[in-house]
């Protein structure tokens, strides 16, 4: 590898730099205006684009320090065959080395800074936001013709933060520890929210900062900064459909009964019918009809008929043995909760039939 005299050398892997090139793309700001910095033990690329702004900041073996212009879209095609270790030289120019040969770019200078946003919210680790996030993503609406409900609202509780998604047909809430020093609410609209959890698998960070003034919402950890415009909606108030008590409450086994649920794969609906110490699920594939039994225990009555993708999901999200069914009537929601506690919760809405 090229090491003439230069403002500065990194070294870094090169599958580790494609996967921080392709969270910009997932934002649509590989066209954007960029800057790769080095500095000494890291290389980090900033790009702004409208009211959103992101820096990813990877550990690298590197020396000096520079800022350059850089076009995200040509480092991810330079970037797409490249295996194990790549070298990146400014030198009047962007020198890129790599297991099949050098590239060379011309050298622009620039730098960019992201919005200061000062109010923080919350401090949370990275492993329990990447963990509630993915229990509550999968509710939350995928259209922005739902605009309310766009996104996972951020609330503090007495114990930390808590994050709730529903798409109108089902909702689900989880709790996780956080030091909150600001009790106002914030909306992560989806993109930026499944952003979050792509940034988390790759960055080794082990503390996040929530912080939101009145236009603008910065999330950020040591190696990651994202700012997006605050939205200027509200979130409905979810705990107006939250069940206050229940006609049934029933116990069953999480993984049977996901079990049951994934065996009705392709059913428009199934029906969920308690009969003595079972559970029968049954419904219609094709001209073909099936019936599945789970074993329950709790006093009650249940029969309804849900989606069986919407149940396959709060069942996924859920890490426990046992799960409570909490049934009202036919076209209430059911409320399925992990056996262990309190700290999540999820709704879904029936389909009606009875």
């Amino acid at each position: 590898m090229t090491t003439n005299i230069a403002n500065s050398i990194a070294r870094i892997q090169g599958a580790q730099l494609k996967k921080a090139v392709a969270l910009f793309a997932k934002l649509k700001m590989n066209t954007s205006e960029a800057v790769l910095s080095v500095r000494q033990g890291s290389i980090s690329i900033t790009s702004v684009h409208g009211g959103t702004g992101l820096r990813i900041t990877l550990p690298s073996d590197s020396i000096g320090q520079d800022d350059c212009e850089i076009d995200l879209q040509g480092l991810k095609d330079i970037l797409g065959g490249v295996k194990g270790i790549i070298e990146i030289v400014t030198n009047g120019a962007v020198i890129i080395n790599t297991d099949s040969g050098e590239i060379t770019l011309p050298f622009n200078p620039g730098k960019l800074a992201l919005p200061n946003v000062k109010q923080e919210t919350a401090s949370v680790y990275s492993e329990d936001l990447q963990k509630t996030l993915r229990k509550v993503l999968p509710f939350s609406a995928t259209s922005e013709n739902k605009r309310n409900l766009y996104g996972v609202l951020v609330e503090v509780t007495d114990s930390g933060l808590r994050m709730v998604a529903s798409d109108g047909f089902r909702l689900g809430y989880a709790d996780t520890a956080a030091v909150v020093s600001k009790g106002e609410a914030v909306i992560i609209p989806l993109q930026f929210a499944q952003l979050l959890q792509g940034i988390i698998k790759i960055i080794p960070d082990s503390e996040v900062s929530i912080r939101a003034d009145k236009s603008a919402v910065k999330v950020q950890g040591e190696y990651f900064e994202l700012v997006f415009a605050r939205p200027d909606f509200e979130f409905p108030d979810y705990r107006r459909i939250l069940p206050g008590s229940f006609r049934a409450t029933l116990e069953v086994s999480r993984e049977e009964l996901l079990e049951a649920v994934n065996r009705s794969t392709g059913a428009d609906k199934v029906r969920l019918t308690r009969e003595g110490e079972v559970i029968s699920i049954t419904g219609k594939i094709g001209e073909g009809n099936f019936v599945h039994k789970v074993s329950v225990a709790g006093e009650g009555e249940l029969k309804a008929a849900y989606n069986p993708k919407f149940l396959k999901d709060a069942l996924v999200a859920m890490d426990c043995e046992l799960v409570s069914l909490g049934f009202v009537e036919t076209n209430s929601p059911l409320q399925l909760t992990p056996e262990e506690g309190v700290a999540e919760k999820y709704l879904v809405m029936p389909i009606r039939e009875f």
